[in-house]
């Protein structure tokens, strides 16, 4: 989704959530230079972190890839936050790919909730069904 929604394949690209590494290392094979972060040391992740806090300066990456983590944070009301620091943190584009899951620690939410979360930023392309949702967003009010 993200390659469609832009013109030239991000450069830079922070990987939040990055678990196996399969999307960062498929944009590095495409030339872009990722750091993964995740706040799960165990992923070995370059960077680890809660994505209420990001250790970067502004505007530092072409792209933020914010996967299968919102439902997984301590509290809803941590999701405007962790969407305005992705939204600091890039410069032209911000993936937010979540899911329905039944686990024990996972937010329940509706799609609604996470529609209204992004209202603040233009959505650039999305696919949302029920049980999976997927956007790409500009992070330019």
């Amino acid at each position: 989704m993200l390659l469609e929604a832009t013109k030239n394949p991000p450069k830079r690209v922070l990987d939040f959530g990055c678990s196996n590494w399969r999307n960062s290392t498929y944009l590095e094979k495409m030339g872009a230079w990722a750091v993964r972060m995740d706040s799960i040391p165990d992923t070995k992740p370059d960077v680890v972190a809660y994505p209420t806090h990001m250790p970067f300066r502004d505007r530092s990456f072409d792209a933020v890839l914010l996967t299968h983590i919102l439902m997984f944070l301590e509290d809803k009301i941590h999701w405007p936050v962790a969407l305005e620091e992705a939204a600091r943190v890039a410069r032209s584009h911000i993936v937010v790919e979540t899911y329905k899951v039944k686990h024990p620690l996972a937010l329940d939410y509706g799609v609604d909730e996470l529609i209204t979360q992004l209202a603040k930023w233009k959505i650039v392309r999305r696919n949302v069904r029920r049980d999976m949702q997927n956007f790409v967003i500009s992070p330019a009010p």
